[in-house]
């Protein structure tokens, strides 16, 4: 299981690192992204985002031979349960329940709109794109193989 969760890690890990920067349509538009978000704060986005990812990478490498200590699993659990606290703010919720609970009136994430998204719409609600819901597919994994080791 340790194999799993590395591979899901480093695969998160390149998506972190990388969405912002590769152009794979219809699953970015980076066109739009250079349009809403300049290139420093993708930068910053990028290196903070993947630096979160990095550190728990380096955890499992050191311990994959041994029994994770406590201290690893309740690092796991704190990072990937963040991460996964800001996925479903900052997408399921506007989804489910409206943009107007994030961005006031606007929809926003208008960067994402073109993009490919087999999810239906929900009027003006934002609409997690696939390669959204891969990588918080994968977030929620890694959390709950975190949660699950802390208990265990």
């Amino acid at each position: 299981m340790i194999y799993f969760f590395l591979t899901i890690q480093c695969i998160l890990f390149l998506f972190m690192a990388f969405h912002d920067w590769v152009d794979i349509p219809p699953f970015t538009n980076l066109e739009a992204l250079r349009k809403a978000h300049s290139f420093k704060f993708r930068l910053i986005g990028s290196l903070v985002n993947a630096s979160l990812i990095l550190v728990p990478i380096v955890v499992t490498l050191l311990y994959i031979a041994s029994v994770l200590p406590f201290w690893a699993r309740v690092l796991f659990v704190v990072i990937y349960g963040l991460i996964t606290v800001g996925t479903i703010t900052a997408w399921w919720i506007p989804y489910f329940g409206g943009s107007y609970w994030l961005h006031g009136n606007k929809a926003g994430f208008e960067e994402y709109r073109n993009t490919h998204s087999f999810l239906p719409p929900r009027g003006n609600n934002v609409i997690p794109n696939t390669l959204h819901v891969i990588l918080h597919i994968q977030v929620w994994i890694c959390f709950g193989l975190s949660m699950y080791w802390l208990f265990s």
